[in-house]
């Protein structure tokens, strides 16, 4: 395959020497999948923005753009160009993907020390498609841009042992302490400000303790709260369960379509989530966030199903954990505007690095670790709780890591399809195989959710209120 040709014409007016790497094509949009991967010479461009006009950045893949950094060396404060206006760039040039060569686009460069350490540098320049060139070659492509120390290294996650609510409650005290001038008080709802449990929620957890809990019960409390049985009609009513006839009431959605379990998360995971707004400056380019519990939760039944039966969660826990995966995006906004704000542009403009780290650099804390320990307070199950904390470290191996690994695998199945935030990582056969999963079903079932989006869409609607 040819080179594009403004990328052909750089190379050749630089006289540069190069060499392409081609990457296998997936030739499933199914299948397990990795990305080229972030090697240690790849390098990454971002195009930013302010009042003053565009510049780009070109610093190591490995790394993450500091946005403060930036704004210190450059007194500007610069902020990601949106997904649309960098599209529109691309599209001009005829291009695939934007290379790490300045004289592509053209615009005042940035350029991360750390690159000229490199021997070699490597960028992608199509789907398919690496081309690496010598540091020397680089070297004078880049000797008019402002070279300077814009980036910072990924944060090491230190897995905790199962002993993580008190642990990530200190580090969460920590990281407060860090950047606010609030008195520090003795209880971490109080020093946080966190959203007191909806009472509905709390009848409901109380249900769902009671071992001799019947249908009509649980028909009779959902009942009590006119927008959640509206909520939970609607989804009985869904094509996405293919119910014949039209289901009228709540019991009839337990009995006839989503069973008692499925019900009682679900309406759990509805009545948390009406507690707090969606935060209205979310990172741009992704998809929204009732969409993406919405898709999380089903994609979580599916794989339900393409576990061993002896060994399946039940389907309305894993619904659960998919619906509440990201509760902590929520609480960001709502407990740390200005950091989530921050982290949101960070991770607009580094998107080959897990939004994971990228908080832990910037805060000290992950959304992970906030909406656990909320949920801890809450006194929702552990299995719920240990799931959500857990979801990025596929590594852990305690209580509950089956719906844990679920959730990573699940994610990283959707992100291939552009349906969620979660970074674009190849699913270990550690994980597979720790779980006993059928990947054949797991496929199936990501393409019913694929084949289901209109549906699914409109339950998120609906969830947004």
């Amino acid at each position: 395959m040819a080179l594009p040709k403004k990328v052909q014409a750089v190379l050749d007016e630089w006289n540069v020497e190069y060499r392409i790497a081609n990457i296998t094509p997936i030739t499933s949009r199914l299948a397990v999948f990795n990305m080229p991967g972030i090697s240690e010479n790849s390098a990454q461009l971002s195009i930013l923005e302010d009042e003053h006009g565009r510049i780009q950045v070109i610093f190591p893949s490995k790394n993450i753009l500091d946005l403060n950094k930036l704004q210190a060396l450059t007194s500007r404060q610069l902020t990601p160009s949106s997904q649309d206006k960098v599209d529109k760039i691309r599209r001009s040039l005829n291009l695939q993907s934007i290379p790490a060569l300045p004289q592509v686009t053209g615009l005042e460069t940035y350029v991360d020390k750390g690159l000229l350490d490199y021997d070699k540098i490597s960028m992608e320049i199509s789907d398919a498609q690496l081309l690496e060139i010598p540091i020397e070659d680089f070297q004078a492509l880049v000797k008019n841009a402002h070279v300077g120390d814009y980036c910072a290294v990924v944060p090491e996650i230190t897995l905790p042992d199962q002993q993580w609510s008190q642990q990530d409650t200190s580090q969460i005290i920590h990281a407060v302490k860090n950047f606010t001038t609030r008195r520090i008080h003795q209880r971490l709802e109080e020093t946080l400000d966190m959203p007191p449990m909806p009472e509905t929620a709390q009848r409901i957890i109380d249900l769902r303790m009671d071992p001799d809990a019947e249908s009509d019960e649980l028909a009779e409390l959902v009942g009590h709260d006119p927008g959640l049985a509206a909520q939970v009609i609607s989804w009985a009513n869904s094509p996405y369960y293919g119910i014949a006839g039209t289901i009228t009431n709540v019991e009839e959605a337990v009995i006839r379509v989503l069973g008692f379990d499925l019900v009682i998360n679900l309406a759990l995971g509805l009545s948390l989530g009406r507690t707090l707004a969606v935060p209205k400056d979310g990172p741009q380019g992704y998809t929204p966030f009732w969409q993406q519990s919405v898709y999380t939760a089903a994609m979580m039944a599916e794989l339900v199903r393409a576990l061993p039966p002896k060994q399946r969660p039940s389907q309305g826990m894993a619904y659960l954990c998919g619906l509440l995966h990201n509760f902590g995006f929520l609480l960001l906004g709502h407990v740390f505007p200005p950091h989530a704000k921050l982290a949101n542009r960070h991770i607009e403009a580094n998107p080959q690095i897990n939004r994971y780290h990228i908080e832990q650099h910037l805060m000290g804390i992950t959304r992970e670790q906030i909406s656990s320990n909320l949920f801890k307070q809450w006194g929702l199950p552990d299995e719920v709780c240990t799931a959500i904390r857990y979801q990025n470290e596929p590594s852990f191996d305690g209580e509950y890591n089956m719906l844990s690994k679920m959730l990573y695998v699940s994610s990283r199945l959707l992100s291939k399809e552009k349906l969620n935030d979660a970074p674009l990582e190849l699913i270990p056969e550690d994980i597979i195989s720790s779980l006993n999963l059928d990947m054949d079903k797991a496929r199936a079932g990501l393409q019913k959710v694929l084949d289901s989006q209109d549906e699914l869409q409109e339950m998120a609607r609906q969830l947004k209120g």
